[in-house]
């Protein structure tokens, strides 16, 4: 704590502390200044964490030299991305991007949703060559694209004037890449920008080709002040013909080898790959020069910008947490894994399996319909479906859409007709609210509600009149859906259950190894993918009932009636007084506190591992009620005595999932080595509550098809068993310790205190 100025390179990216320790002589906050991004996301988070750390008395002001070029901003979108997906499960709250928004990378965080809409959208109007540009092209890039076409033009024009359209296209004795440029210019000059083609080739027959100017400059022929307003002019021509922004960046993304074909994944006729996304759009820009990787970033912002403002309109715009809830919602008690060894020998993952009735039953619905009767803002949507907003009906016209209960009734549906809610979300939303017996609520636009069910040519839903009727059908589809979403009940209609698969628990620590985990690359699947990410979810079960309440209201008492016992802690600290303190891997001492002083006021306190610690008034008092919060941990949680609680001779490391004093292995000894379900050499029997809301990682619900050496086949496994196998096997490499193993060390450590 005594140099001011510590200067890191990648080698210093681990291991190393520099926070502003509360038990340094030098606490001054922490200036950490990034002068170039690891071209890794885990390596900038490993060291943004070297001043940001436990026990400190200020977070440390994060400062990033990012330029300009837009391929810069490809490391500083990765590391924003990471970030965010840990605020969202540090914070559990939705939009939760906190963690990157605070070191000042929020406006980075390019790689999610949206980003991938505002990417397809600015493609798909490059590949049309789009004459409506969100920027302006310069014109001295206008001027170089127009060499490249002017001097391809003049090569096809030079066969003949009557016959130039045929000689765009390539030879046969031509290079594959000659081929390639010139297949694209015939594309680009043909069918994109045929208007911009007729007007070069008549220029260029008038002696107006921008490369016979430059020629005529270079040799001396004519004076700049004599070429400058020639070009200048043609430059201006062929702007209004058609040669915008869009058809800049066409030219510039072929040169990086970004096409329509490879962006849309179709490289070949016989295999569809993955199409671009965000992170290899940002990485192809590496290959342009530093002024079209500006403005072609650039670009792209202005698109994403227009897709967040499109989507916070509509009431869709949601970066974070998404809630899973329904007609019930059960959590069950979850497996625990001990996956970092001594390490934290206390800390575990935790996989709960939460089973969902998504569907919403006939009283929900009535009450619903009710909600929606009462508004008087439902009636009509001029905002939304006029030609102003959605631009899909025509000029002036309003369609109205009646929230109400709604029938499909076509021949299709053998058992029941289909049944629908319909919620208009009035004239501020441009959304319904769309609700079915078996799916439950859904977000929908009027526009897609307006076509897709009312006004479509394959389903028009009829409104009902007689809503007594409606119950009893919506009714009889509810009952019909209760089997699991794998199963069909009629056409087009699902099982109303699901299952998903939350990892929760202390996934902070090991983020980035189970992320790494989840990478498909190599096990030979037909459409690898580099990286699934997971979704940060919420699970929300209905509200609690009163008597779940008043369940709480007596154990809460129960503890202050217990802690009665217990020092005060809103007394000032003195001699005596029990004191906890939390170390590194999460093992809490227990001690008290032995000598006062009194300048500067301090305390000294000793603890059962034998450290002496000076602690300020502030830092005592926390100590102070870890100690009580401890306590109750072990009297109403492990039911363990009071009088033993109390005692500063326990050492206890129960956490906050209140595992047992005594860790279980699921495998019986002697199975860690013939066992191929790697994650369970980790696994611990769980002696936890489960929680009432749970936020934590949901990987897509898709099934992977690998080969078992015990069953000497290729078996199915859900991709969350595929990331929990993977990361375990990771970490049997790196000699982490097993569950069986750091049993084996407690019980060697509990022997040795004893006949000590």
């Amino acid at each position: 704590g005594k140099k001011l100025v510590a200067i890191l390179s990648e080698a210093a990216s681990t291991g190393i502390s520099l926070q502003a320790d509360k038990r340094v002589g030098n606490q001054k906050r922490r200036v950490h200044i990034t002068l170039e991004l690891p071209w890794s996301a885990d390596k900038a988070i490993q060291q943004l964490g070297r001043t940001h750390r436990a026990n400190q008395t200020s977070g440390p002001s994060y400062k990033f030299l990012i330029s300009d070029v837009g391929g810069e901003k490809r490391f500083a979108a990765a590391v924003a991305k990471r970030l965010a997906l840990m605020g969202a499960l540090t914070q559990g709250d939705r939009r939760a991007t906190g963690q990157s928004n605070a070191l000042g990378l929020g406006g980075f965080d390019f790689d999610n949703k949206f980003g991938t809409r505002a990417l397809r959208k600015m493609l798909e109007e490059i590949w049309k060559c789009n004459k409506n540009c969100l920027t302006d092209a310069p014109e001295k890039l206008v001027l170089d694209a127009l060499k490249t076409i002017d001097s391809r033009l003049s090569e096809a024009l030079d066969q003949g004037l009557g016959t130039w359209k045929k000689y765009l296209a390539p030879y046969s004795d031509d290079t594959k890449s000659e081929q390639d440029h010139y297949k694209m210019m015939e594309d680009l000059l043909l069918h994109k920008c045929p208007q911009l083609a007729e007007q070069r080739v008549k220029a260029i027959g008038e002696g107006k080709s921008v490369v016979k100017y430059l020629e005529k400059l270079s040799d001396g022929t004519e004076t700049k002040e004599a070429i400058k307003p020639k070009i200048d002019e043609e430059v201006k021509a062929a702007m209004e013909a058609g040669l915008n922004f869009n058809v800049l960046c066409f030219l510039w993304l072929f040169d990086v080898g970004v096409t329509e074909q490879s962006a849309s994944g179709a490289n070949n006729y016989f295999k569809k790959g993955k199409p671009i996304d965000v992170p290899k759009f940002l990485n192809r820009t590496l290959g342009m020069n530093l002024l079209r990787q500006k403005l072609i970033v650039e670009h792209f912002i202005k698109h994403l910008g227009k897709q967040v403002t499109l989507a916070k309109r509509e009431g869709t715009y949601d970066l974070g947490i998404q809630t899973i809830g329904g007609h019930s919602v059960v959590i069950e008690k979850p497996r625990s894994f001990c996956f970092r060894g001594l390490e934290a020998k206390d800390e575990r993952v935790l996989l709960y399996k939460v089973n969902l009735d998504r569907g919403m039953d006939a009283e929900t619905a009535m009450q619903l319909y009710k909600e929606a009767e009462a508004s008087s803002d439902n009636e009509t949507n001029s905002s939304a479906t006029n030609i102003g907003a959605g631009g899909f009906f025509g000029v002036g016209q309003v369609r109205v859409i009646k929230s109400g209960f709604y029938i499909d009734r076509r021949d299709v549906f053998k058992e029941v007709p289909r049944m629908f809610l319909i919620v208009n979300q009035g004239r501020t939303s441009n959304n319904c609210v769309v609700v079915r017996p078996n799916e439950g609520k859904k977000i929908w636009t009027k526009e897609f509600v307006w076509k897709t069910w009312l006004h479509g040519n394959a389903c028009q839903l009829t409104r009902c009149t007689d809503i007594n009727q409606a119950m009893v059908t919506w009714k009889k589809e509810f009952d019909l859906a209760d089997r699991p979403s794998s199963e069909r009940y009629q056409r087009y209609c699902y099982g109303r259950h699901t299952e998903s698969c939350i990892f929760g628990g202390d996934i902070i620590p090991i983020l980035n190894k189970i992320l790494a985990s989840s990478n498909l690359n190599g096990i030979g699947l037909a459409n690898d993918m580099p990286l699934v990410m997971p979704d940060v979810v919420r699970v929300e079960p209905p509200g609690k009932t009163p008597e779940d309440d008043s369940a709480n209201e007596v154990n809460e008492s129960t503890v202050d009636e217990q802690a009665e016992d217990e020092d005060d802690s809103s007394e000032p600290p003195a001699v005596g007084h029990k004191v906890a303190l939390k170390m590194l891997g999460g093992s809490v001492f227990r001690g008290a506190i032995t000598e006062c002083k009194d300048d500067p006021e301090s305390f000294i306190t000793t603890f059962t591992d034998g450290s002496v610690v000076e602690m300020s008034t502030d830092e005592v008092n926390k100590a102070r009620q870890l100690f009580d919060t401890e306590w109750t941990k072990l009297v109403v949680d492990a039911d363990v005595p009071k009088a033993v609680a109390s005692s500063i001779e326990v050492h206890n490391s129960v956490n906050a999932q209140a595992q047992g004093a005594t860790r279980r292995p699921i495998l019986p000894a002697g199975e860690e080595k013939t066992t191929e379900e790697y994650e369970k050499i980790f696994e611990e029997e769980y002696d936890g509550d489960v929680p009432d809301v749970l936020v934590g990682l949901e990987f897509p619900k898709k099934e992977l098809r690998l080969y078992s050496q015990s069953a000497h086949d290729h078996v199915f496994i859900p991709f969350w068993q595929f990331v929990l196998r993977k990361l375990a096997e990771r970490l049997l490499e790196e000699g982490a310790h097993s569950s069986r193993e750091l049993l084996n060390l407690e019980n060697a450590e509990r022997v040795k205190l004893q006949q000590g």
